[in-house]
């Protein structure tokens, strides 16, 4: 049986005026369906573009990335943006909410993206947030909430869609440990709730530790811990 998503001999550099910097080099792993990695490396080393890559946002200077034994990278532009909409989930360090907007509001935007009817959407949104535990805030925006409920609703907005692999780049980076370690147990909870496969970038070493996986992002490789 296929993984869900293999990086294969992943490389990645960026020019700088004209010295290339070498991000990754010729990174590999592979996660099944459902299953649940943390990836840990020291600052700089390239976990964020390491996420980038595989959540199909980035294209690599050289190797492939495969959903399901297919090369993402080569699908069209539209099939690769309606494939990233359908089947990842992004949650970074910051929300990124729209302030203007409700919780309800902001969590039923990818439905809306994705062209189902408001109603649809909305009752969606409303049940991803009431798995969350924000049911009692539908109406708040996102200045009417703690750091720990702006998570949660970045959280619901990121599965709202019942996506096949969540990437989580820091998510409790902004957050005070209390609250931190409640977003982590939420993403544990949701993981084995929802059959949803995750990645989670963290400098936390005790959370990783928790994790079924560990990875470890060193010199442009991903190494098991």
């Amino acid at each position: 049986m296929a993984p869900l998503v293999e990086a294969r001999e992943v490389h990645k550099s960026y020019w700088l005026g004209e010295k290339e910097i070498h991000v990754l080099r010729g990174a590999s792993f592979s996660l099944a369906a459902g299953e649940m990695a943390s990836l840990v490396g020291p600052s700089g080393v390239g976990k964020s573009t390491f996420l980038h890559v595989i959540g199909t946002l980035d294209p690599p200077t050289r190797g492939s990335v495969l959903f399901d034994d297919r090369d993402a990278f080569a699908m069209t532009e539209e099939e690769l943006a309606a494939f990233r909409n359908r089947s990842i989930g992004f949650v970074f360090q910051f929300h990124y909410l729209l302030p203007e907007f409700t919780a309800l509001q902001n969590t039923s935007m990818p439905g809306l993206i994705n062209r189902q009817p408001r109603e649809q959407a909305e009752a969606q949104a409303k049940e991803m947030l009431e798995i969350v535990g924000l049911e009692h805030r539908l109406e708040h925006k996102p200045g009417e909430l703690s750091g720990g409920e702006q998570q949660r609703v970045a959280l619901a907005r990121a599965l709202v869609l019942k996506p096949r692999l969540l990437l989580a780049d820091e998510p409790t980076g902004n957050l005070d440990e209390a609250t931190g370690e409640g977003i982590h147990q939420l993403l544990v909870e949701l993981n084995q709730r929802l059959g949803i496969a995750a990645i989670v970038v963290t400098h936390n070493p005790r959370l990783a530790e928790r994790m079924p996986r560990r990875l470890r992002l060193t010199e442009g490789m991903v190494v098991e811990v």
